[in-house]
């Protein structure tokens, strides 16, 4: 990590001393070496002259949304049947909102909200913590797939923390049971080997031989 802050430092025309180095490593190492690569390529292409701590901060990307698009998402747990996902801090702050949403004042909501939003973003950085994500399920359980599987598609759950939430497809019926109501068995296409021995045992209880699947 050291030689590629000072290496970064050389491509922006900055010198930068071994000690200094060692100090730069030390406050960045709770976050992942992809988001400081990142970061440092950002530093390459937009900084002349200095590299500082604070630039490379301004450029990981820790995955707190910024104050406006936080509150576009809170606001979807307006509705009960809605199922959002949210960081940690987009919670509390809405939380902290929602006395002032409940009674209709959406516009004293909204600083209420950014305010106590970037305060708590505030200290997650400097404790250097990367954004969490939390689902808050809805009453709405067709809505639930598409919100969580992008979720998931943008890295901000991983699927065995969902699988269990995402509606499983309808199963296949083994016959068609309207044939089965005119006393004919017509196994479908999906039926396996042994649900078909199954269905001929019973077309044959039912007098009536098993008719094979289109």
């Amino acid at each position: 990590m050291a030689k590629l802050l000072v290496a970064t430092a050389e491509v922006i025309g900055d010198q930068l001393r071994s000690t200094a180095a060692v100090f730069m490593v030390s406050d960045l190492a709770a976050y992942p070496m992809p988001l400081l690569e990142r970061a440092l390529s950002a530093c390459r292409r937009e900084l002349k002259g200095k590299l500082s701590l604070a630039a490379i901060l301004e450029r990981i990307d820790d995955g707190h949304p910024s104050p406006n698009e936080a509150w576009a998402i809170a606001m979807r747990a307006e509705d009960e049947g809605a199922t959002v996902v949210w960081t940690e801090q987009t919670r509390d702050a809405w939380n902290a909102a929602l006395p002032l949403v409940e009674v209709g004042d959406r516009i004293a909501a909204r600083p209420a909200f950014l305010e106590v939003y970037t305060r708590l973003v505030k200290e997650a950085r400097a404790a250097q913590k990367t954004a969490t994500h939390h689902v808050s399920l809805g009453a709405d359980a067709s809505g639930r797939d598409g919100v969580l599987q992008q979720a998931v598609a943008a890295g901000q759950l991983r699927h065995e923390q969902v699988a269990e939430f995402i509606a499983l497809p309808a199963p296949s019926p083994a016959f068609n049971p309207l044939a089965l109501l005119s006393g004919r068995v017509e196994p479908s296409p999906e039926a396996d080997a042994r649900t078909r021995a199954r269905l001929a045992e019973l077309a044959e209880i039912l007098g009536a031989p098993p008719k094979a699947a289109a």
